[in-house]
Protein backbone atom coordinates (compact mmCIF):
# COMPACT_ATOMS: atom_id res chain seq x y z
CA UNK A 1 0.00 0.00 0.00
CA UNK A 2 2.91 2.24 0.85
CA UNK A 3 4.33 2.17 -2.97
CA UNK A 4 1.57 4.60 -4.26
CA UNK A 5 2.10 6.74 -1.37
CA UNK A 6 5.81 7.72 -1.36
CA UNK A 7 5.72 10.40 -3.34
CA UNK A 8 2.50 12.18 -1.15
CA UNK A 9 3.87 11.24 1.69
CA UNK A 10 7.61 12.34 1.46
CA UNK A 11 5.86 16.13 0.07
CA UNK A 12 3.96 15.83 3.46
CA UNK A 13 6.76 15.30 5.80
CA UNK A 14 9.90 16.58 4.61
CA UNK A 15 11.97 14.48 2.51
CA UNK A 16 10.75 15.17 -0.63
CA UNK A 17 12.75 17.38 -2.85
CA UNK A 18 10.60 20.64 -3.31
CA UNK A 19 12.24 24.09 -3.05
CA UNK A 20 13.70 24.91 -0.14
CA UNK A 21 13.54 21.67 1.31
CA UNK A 22 17.11 19.68 2.69
CA UNK A 23 18.33 16.58 1.08
CA UNK A 24 19.30 13.65 2.76
CA UNK A 25 22.70 12.91 2.70
CA UNK A 26 25.25 10.01 4.42
CA UNK A 27 23.13 7.84 6.25
CA UNK A 28 19.62 9.04 5.86
CA UNK A 29 20.14 8.68 1.77
CA UNK A 30 21.20 5.43 2.82
CA UNK A 31 18.07 4.40 4.46
CA UNK A 32 15.92 6.27 2.06
CA UNK A 33 17.58 4.48 -0.82
CA UNK A 34 17.12 0.94 1.42
CA UNK A 35 13.52 2.19 1.78
CA UNK A 36 13.06 2.75 -1.89
CA UNK A 37 14.43 -0.48 -2.89
CA UNK A 38 11.65 -2.27 -0.73
CA UNK A 39 9.34 -0.56 -2.90
CA UNK A 40 10.35 -1.35 -6.05
CA UNK A 41 10.29 -4.93 -4.75
CA UNK A 42 6.80 -4.56 -4.00
CA UNK A 43 6.06 -3.57 -7.34
CA UNK A 44 8.04 -6.08 -8.59
CA UNK A 45 6.42 -9.26 -6.78
CA UNK A 46 3.08 -7.96 -7.82
CA UNK A 47 4.30 -8.03 -11.59
CA UNK A 48 5.68 -11.30 -11.14
CA UNK A 49 2.30 -12.71 -9.93
CA UNK A 50 -0.09 -11.37 -12.13
CA UNK A 51 2.34 -11.71 -15.47
CA UNK A 52 0.27 -10.82 -18.47
CA UNK A 53 -2.66 -9.54 -16.04
CA UNK A 54 -0.23 -6.66 -14.64
CA UNK A 55 -2.55 -3.93 -14.81
CA UNK A 56 -4.92 -5.57 -13.16
CA UNK A 57 -3.35 -5.28 -9.81
CA UNK A 58 -0.60 -2.54 -10.70
CA UNK A 59 -2.85 0.19 -12.15
CA UNK A 60 -5.84 -1.18 -11.35
CA UNK A 61 -5.11 -3.00 -8.12
CA UNK A 62 -5.46 -2.29 -4.32
CA UNK A 63 -1.60 -2.87 -3.51
CA UNK A 64 -1.60 0.77 -6.22
CA UNK A 65 -4.09 2.47 -4.36
CA UNK A 66 -2.23 3.40 -1.31
CA UNK A 67 -5.13 2.99 1.25
CA UNK A 68 -3.57 5.13 4.04
CA UNK A 69 -2.79 7.63 1.21
CA UNK A 70 -6.44 7.60 0.10
CA UNK A 71 -7.85 7.95 3.42
CA UNK A 72 -5.47 11.22 3.91
CA UNK A 73 -6.20 12.34 0.20
CA UNK A 74 -10.02 12.74 0.97
CA UNK A 75 -10.12 14.48 4.11
CA UNK A 76 -8.81 11.19 6.74
CA UNK A 77 -7.02 12.72 9.22
CA UNK A 78 -3.39 11.59 8.93
CA UNK A 79 -3.66 10.42 12.82
CA UNK A 80 -6.50 8.38 11.89
CA UNK A 81 -4.50 5.65 10.22
CA UNK A 82 -1.28 5.85 12.40
CA UNK A 83 -2.68 3.91 15.57
CA UNK A 84 -3.84 6.82 17.69
CA UNK A 85 -7.32 5.11 18.82
CA UNK A 86 -8.52 4.77 15.38
CA UNK A 87 -9.34 0.93 14.01
CA UNK A 88 -11.54 0.77 11.91
CA UNK A 89 -11.44 -2.90 11.49
CA UNK A 90 -12.23 -3.67 14.89
CA UNK A 91 -15.22 -3.94 16.64
CA UNK A 92 -14.02 -2.14 19.68
CA UNK A 93 -13.44 0.96 18.15
CA UNK A 94 -17.01 1.11 16.50
CA UNK A 95 -18.69 -0.13 19.78
CA UNK A 96 -16.98 2.64 21.64
CA UNK A 97 -17.97 5.32 19.17
CA UNK A 98 -21.48 4.25 19.01
CA UNK A 99 -21.86 3.95 23.03
CA UNK A 100 -20.30 7.36 23.10
CA UNK A 101 -22.98 8.48 19.77
CA UNK A 102 -26.25 7.25 21.85
CA UNK A 103 -29.15 4.68 20.51
CA UNK A 104 -30.90 7.22 18.26
CA UNK A 105 -27.96 8.99 16.03
CA UNK A 106 -27.52 8.43 12.62
CA UNK A 107 -25.26 9.33 10.07
CA UNK A 108 -24.75 8.91 6.77
CA UNK A 109 -21.00 8.87 5.92
CA UNK A 110 -20.81 10.58 1.94
CA UNK A 111 -24.44 10.92 1.64
CA UNK A 112 -27.98 9.54 2.54
CA UNK A 113 -30.26 6.97 -0.03
CA UNK A 114 -31.91 9.93 -1.99
CA UNK A 115 -28.30 10.71 -3.17
CA UNK A 116 -27.47 6.58 -3.85
CA UNK A 117 -31.44 5.97 -5.37
CA UNK A 118 -30.59 6.47 -8.73
CA UNK A 119 -28.01 3.62 -9.02
CA UNK A 120 -30.03 1.25 -6.21
CA UNK A 121 -32.44 1.40 -8.98
CA UNK A 122 -30.01 0.90 -12.20
CA UNK A 123 -28.93 -2.52 -10.39
CA UNK A 124 -32.41 -3.54 -9.63
CA UNK A 125 -33.71 -3.32 -13.11
CA UNK A 126 -30.49 -4.39 -14.51
CA UNK A 127 -31.62 -7.69 -12.39
CA UNK A 128 -34.89 -7.88 -12.72
CA UNK A 129 -35.81 -8.69 -9.32
CA UNK A 130 -37.69 -5.47 -8.34
CA UNK A 131 -38.21 -4.28 -5.08
CA UNK A 132 -38.13 -8.03 -3.48
CA UNK A 133 -34.32 -8.41 -4.34
CA UNK A 134 -32.49 -10.04 -1.81
CA UNK A 135 -29.99 -7.10 -0.53
CA UNK A 136 -27.21 -7.31 1.68
CA UNK A 137 -26.36 -3.67 3.55
CA UNK A 138 -22.87 -4.27 4.63
CA UNK A 139 -21.61 -2.35 7.13
CA UNK A 140 -24.52 -0.55 8.04
CA UNK A 141 -23.44 1.22 11.03
CA UNK A 142 -26.03 3.62 12.26
CA UNK A 143 -26.77 5.14 8.81
CA UNK A 144 -30.34 5.53 7.87
CA UNK A 145 -29.58 3.59 4.00
CA UNK A 146 -31.67 0.21 4.90
CA UNK A 147 -34.73 1.99 6.56
CA UNK A 148 -35.22 4.73 3.61
CA UNK A 149 -34.77 1.67 1.41
CA UNK A 150 -37.51 -0.54 3.64
CA UNK A 151 -39.37 2.37 3.38
CA UNK A 152 -39.22 2.94 -0.37
CA UNK A 153 -40.42 -0.89 -0.62
CA UNK A 154 -37.75 -2.83 -0.36
CA UNK A 155 -38.30 -6.05 1.70
CA UNK A 156 -36.03 -8.17 1.80
CA UNK A 157 -32.59 -6.30 3.59
CA UNK A 158 -29.94 -7.82 5.94
CA UNK A 159 -27.92 -5.29 7.41
CA UNK A 160 -24.94 -6.11 9.09
CA UNK A 161 -22.35 -4.36 10.88
CA UNK A 162 -19.44 -5.85 13.49
CA UNK A 163 -20.51 -3.62 16.21
CA UNK A 164 -22.60 -5.30 18.66
CA UNK A 165 -23.50 -2.18 20.14
CA UNK A 166 -24.97 -0.55 16.76
CA UNK A 167 -26.74 -4.05 15.86
CA UNK A 168 -28.29 -3.57 19.03
CA UNK A 169 -29.49 -0.28 18.81
CA UNK A 170 -30.63 -0.54 15.45
CA UNK A 171 -32.84 -3.34 16.65
CA UNK A 172 -34.38 -1.27 19.03
CA UNK A 173 -34.99 1.61 16.94
CA UNK A 174 -36.94 -0.25 14.24
CA UNK A 175 -38.52 -3.23 15.97
CA UNK A 176 -41.91 -1.52 15.50
CA UNK A 177 -41.77 0.87 12.45
CA UNK A 178 -39.41 -1.74 10.12
CA UNK A 179 -40.07 -5.57 11.44
CA UNK A 180 -38.80 -6.83 7.71
CA UNK A 181 -35.16 -5.62 8.12
CA UNK A 182 -32.77 -8.22 10.01
CA UNK A 183 -29.83 -6.81 11.74
CA UNK A 184 -27.20 -9.05 12.27
CA UNK A 185 -23.24 -8.87 13.47
CA UNK A 186 -20.99 -10.25 11.17
CA UNK A 187 -17.67 -10.01 9.87
CA UNK A 188 -16.84 -8.83 6.13
CA UNK A 189 -14.48 -10.89 5.50
CA UNK A 190 -16.65 -14.10 7.15
CA UNK A 191 -19.95 -13.53 6.01
CA UNK A 192 -22.43 -16.37 7.77
CA UNK A 193 -24.28 -16.81 4.74
CA UNK A 194 -24.66 -19.30 2.13
CA UNK A 195 -23.09 -19.23 -1.13
CA UNK A 196 -25.30 -16.91 -3.91
CA UNK A 197 -27.57 -15.53 -1.57
CA UNK A 198 -28.18 -12.06 -2.46
CA UNK A 199 -28.98 -10.33 -5.53
CA UNK A 200 -27.33 -7.13 -4.51
CA UNK A 201 -24.82 -5.91 -1.74
CA UNK A 202 -24.21 -2.32 -0.98
CA UNK A 203 -20.83 -1.45 0.23
CA UNK A 204 -21.05 2.54 1.76
CA UNK A 205 -17.61 3.15 2.97
CA UNK A 206 -16.96 -0.05 3.74
CA UNK A 207 -14.03 -0.68 1.67
CA UNK A 208 -12.86 2.81 2.91
CA UNK A 209 -12.32 2.14 6.30
CA UNK A 210 -10.80 -1.15 6.07
CA UNK A 211 -8.25 -0.29 3.46
CA UNK A 212 -7.26 2.87 6.42
CA UNK A 213 -5.30 -0.37 8.19
CA UNK A 214 -2.14 0.16 6.44
CA UNK A 215 -0.15 -2.95 7.38
CA UNK A 216 -3.10 -4.81 5.98
CA UNK A 217 -4.66 -2.70 2.99
CA UNK A 218 -4.07 -5.38 0.30
CA UNK A 219 -4.97 -7.99 2.64
CA UNK A 220 -8.05 -6.37 3.68
CA UNK A 221 -9.42 -5.36 0.22
CA UNK A 222 -8.54 -8.80 -1.35
CA UNK A 223 -10.96 -10.95 1.66
CA UNK A 224 -13.89 -8.29 1.73
CA UNK A 225 -14.09 -8.70 -2.16
CA UNK A 226 -13.62 -12.44 -2.17
CA UNK A 227 -16.32 -12.84 0.48
CA UNK A 228 -18.73 -10.38 -1.10
CA UNK A 229 -18.34 -12.87 -5.11
CA UNK A 230 -18.90 -15.80 -2.34
CA UNK A 231 -22.57 -14.19 -1.12
CA UNK A 232 -23.69 -12.86 -4.41
CA UNK A 233 -25.45 -14.83 -6.79
CA UNK A 234 -24.65 -14.54 -10.77
CA UNK A 235 -25.44 -11.77 -12.12
CA UNK A 236 -26.24 -9.97 -8.87
CA UNK A 237 -23.99 -6.62 -8.40
CA UNK A 238 -21.79 -5.53 -5.96
CA UNK A 239 -22.21 -1.39 -5.47
CA UNK A 240 -19.32 0.37 -3.99
CA UNK A 241 -20.15 3.91 -2.83
CA UNK A 242 -16.69 5.61 -1.74
CA UNK A 243 -15.17 8.62 -0.71
CA UNK A 244 -11.70 7.47 -2.57
CA UNK A 245 -11.00 5.43 -5.50
CA UNK A 246 -10.80 2.02 -3.97
CA UNK A 247 -13.41 0.29 -5.86
CA UNK A 248 -12.47 0.92 -9.09
CA UNK A 249 -8.87 -0.40 -7.97
CA UNK A 250 -9.84 -3.15 -6.18
CA UNK A 251 -12.50 -4.63 -8.29
CA UNK A 252 -10.35 -6.13 -11.24
CA UNK A 253 -8.39 -7.70 -8.87
CA UNK A 254 -7.07 -11.73 -10.32
CA UNK A 255 -8.97 -13.54 -8.10
CA UNK A 256 -12.74 -11.40 -8.89
CA UNK A 257 -14.26 -11.55 -12.36
CA UNK A 258 -16.87 -8.51 -11.61
CA UNK A 259 -18.25 -6.62 -15.12
CA UNK A 260 -17.05 -3.20 -13.88
CA UNK A 261 -18.98 0.49 -14.31
CA UNK A 262 -17.16 3.42 -12.36
CA UNK A 263 -18.55 7.23 -12.20
CA UNK A 264 -17.03 10.32 -10.27
CA UNK A 265 -19.69 12.21 -9.05
CA UNK A 266 -18.57 15.36 -8.12
CA UNK A 267 -20.00 17.09 -4.63
CA UNK A 268 -18.88 19.91 -2.68
CA UNK A 269 -15.30 19.99 -0.91
CA UNK A 270 -15.02 16.16 -0.99
CA UNK A 271 -15.42 12.99 -3.64
CA UNK A 272 -17.64 10.48 -4.40
CA UNK A 273 -16.85 7.25 -6.31
CA UNK A 274 -19.75 4.82 -7.73
CA UNK A 275 -18.46 0.92 -8.71
CA UNK A 276 -21.52 -0.95 -10.02
CA UNK A 277 -19.09 -5.01 -10.28
CA UNK A 278 -21.51 -7.75 -11.53
CA UNK A 279 -20.75 -10.81 -11.36
CA UNK A 280 -19.75 -13.19 -13.67
CA UNK A 281 -20.43 -16.57 -14.24
CA UNK A 282 -16.79 -17.73 -13.72
CA UNK A 283 -16.66 -16.05 -10.66
CA UNK A 284 -16.98 -18.75 -8.12
CA UNK A 285 -14.47 -20.62 -10.59
CA UNK A 286 -11.88 -17.44 -10.32
CA UNK A 287 -12.38 -16.92 -6.22
CA UNK A 288 -12.04 -20.97 -5.78
CA UNK A 289 -8.45 -21.17 -7.65
CA UNK A 290 -7.12 -17.73 -6.92
CA UNK A 291 -8.40 -16.07 -3.67
CA UNK A 292 -5.54 -18.38 -1.32
CA UNK A 293 -2.53 -17.47 -3.65
CA UNK A 294 -4.05 -13.55 -4.01
CA UNK A 295 -4.56 -13.36 -0.25
CA UNK A 296 -0.57 -14.72 0.35
CA UNK A 297 0.69 -12.41 -2.04
CA UNK A 298 -0.83 -8.94 -0.63
CA UNK A 299 0.70 -10.18 2.66
CA UNK A 300 4.03 -10.20 1.35
CA UNK A 301 3.51 -6.96 -0.62
CA UNK A 302 1.63 -5.53 2.73
CA UNK A 303 4.48 -6.94 4.74
CA UNK A 304 7.13 -5.19 2.31
CA UNK A 305 5.25 -2.00 2.47
CA UNK A 306 5.26 -1.73 6.37
CA UNK A 307 9.23 -2.57 6.39
CA UNK A 308 9.70 0.15 3.50
CA UNK A 309 7.85 2.73 5.75
CA UNK A 310 9.44 1.68 9.10
CA UNK A 311 13.01 2.35 6.69
CA UNK A 312 11.52 5.72 5.98
CA UNK A 313 10.03 6.83 8.17
CA UNK A 314 13.26 5.89 10.29
CA UNK A 315 15.31 7.96 7.55
CA UNK A 316 12.78 11.04 7.88
CA UNK A 317 13.56 11.04 11.74
CA UNK A 318 17.44 11.49 11.09
CA UNK A 319 16.79 13.79 8.90
CA UNK A 320 14.92 15.79 11.73
CA UNK A 321 17.57 15.51 13.75
CA UNK A 322 20.74 16.48 11.22
CA UNK A 323 18.48 19.44 10.62
CA UNK A 324 17.74 20.31 13.89
CA UNK A 325 21.34 19.95 14.60
CA UNK A 326 22.47 21.97 11.90
CA UNK A 327 19.97 25.23 12.78
CA UNK A 328 18.31 23.91 9.57
CA UNK A 329 14.30 24.58 8.83
CA UNK A 330 12.60 20.90 7.22
CA UNK A 331 9.36 21.08 5.09
CA UNK A 332 6.53 19.45 7.05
Amino acid sequence: AAVASWGGASRRRGCGCAAGAVRPRGAVGLALAIGTSLLLLAASLRRAFVGPAASRIGAGGAAAAGGSQLCRARGVRWRAVRGEGFDYGEAAYWNSRYEEDGKDSSYDWIGDYGKFRPYIEKAIERMGCGRSCRILDLGCGNARLSEDMYDDGYTEIIAVDISEVVINNMQQRNAEKRPGIRWLVGNAFNLEFPGSTFDLVIDKSTMDALSCEEDHTNENMCKLTGEVTRVLKTGGTYLVFSATEMGSKCLTMPHLSFDCEHEDVPIPFSALVVSSAVKRADADEHLRDGQAKMVATCKEVDALSTEARRQREAAEKRLQEQAAAGGLDVLD
